[in-house]
């Protein structure tokens, strides 16, 4: 009996027909959309880039905060490819299409960064957040103990989040910031939306999904990110808005 596994060598036909995947999505989707109106509702500050005032180190620490994202969670990100591999050599292809695209997307925001008066070495000297840490560490810990289905839905969950509602936010930083130092975060947002990368994360998901059970655990792993990503604007905004009232 031959020992090789995980080599997504035994191909099988996927749990969700077309049909299926486009009805589980669109359920999804309204998931997603119940958890912004809550995240308004609940988190602080949550609207504070679409004012027409912006807290001018608000706006640079979250460019910071971003950047760093992508370069530590790209790291766990690369990891996924080879256990969606072992799984699906289809959607390996599609996620690695996909990081291909994304995975230097950090230069656009320290590039901003530079355009705000921050330079290169300030943001390499700047910490990253604790709930940036605890979104990495939570990426190997899914990685090592319940597979890659996790870390795939938080990027479905942060592109359909971007693409619905960052053309919104970066039309109002045009006038609290300046078109000419948003360069990099538009050329970020028109990737995600004319790439399709909620399509073809979603591409990706629909193949790593083998039962009824790991529908229920997509929909609990786009809770749980919910809950981190919270914790990080509640640190934000406490770093930054918490400071300025002080000093008012």
């Amino acid at each position: 009996m031959n020992r090789c596994k995980n080599t997504g060598l035994n191909r099988s036909k996927p749990f969700l027909s077309s049909s299926q995947s486009q009805e589980l999505r669109q359920k999804i989707d309204q998931q997603i959309d119940a958890q912004i109106d809550a995240w308004y509702a609940s988190v602080p500050a949550a609207d504070h880039l679409e004012r027409r005032e912006v807290n001018s180190e608000y706006y640079r620490r979250n460019l910071i905060e971003t950047a760093w994202r992508i370069r530590l969670l790209r790291v766990a990100e690369s990891k996924t490819l080879a256990e969606i591999a072992k799984r699906s050599p289809e959607a390996a292809q599609i996620w690695a299409n996909y990081e291909m695209e994304e995975m230097l997307h950090d230069e656009l925001f320290i590039q901003d960064l530079q355009r705000a008066g921050v330079s290169r070495e300030t943001f390499l000297a700047t910490e990253p957040y604790l709930s940036t840490k605890l979104l990495t560490g939570f990426f190997s810990y899914l990685l090592d103990h319940e597979g890659p289905l996790g870390v795939v839905a938080y990027s479905y969950l942060v592109e359909y989040v971007n693409v619905k509602l960052e053309p919104r936010k970066i039309e109002a930083m045009k006038h609290s910031i300046g078109d000419q130092k948003l360069v990099g975060q538009i050329a970020h947002s028109h990737t995600d939306i004319n790439d399709d990368h909620p399509g073809e994360v979603w591409a990706a998901l629909r193949l790593l999904i083998e039962n009824e059970q790991d529908i229920a655990h997509l929909e609990r792993y786009l809770q749980e990110h919910q809950r981190i990503l919270a914790m990080y604007f509640e640190e934000l905004a406490q770093d930054t808005l918490a400071q300025e009232s002080k000093a008012a």
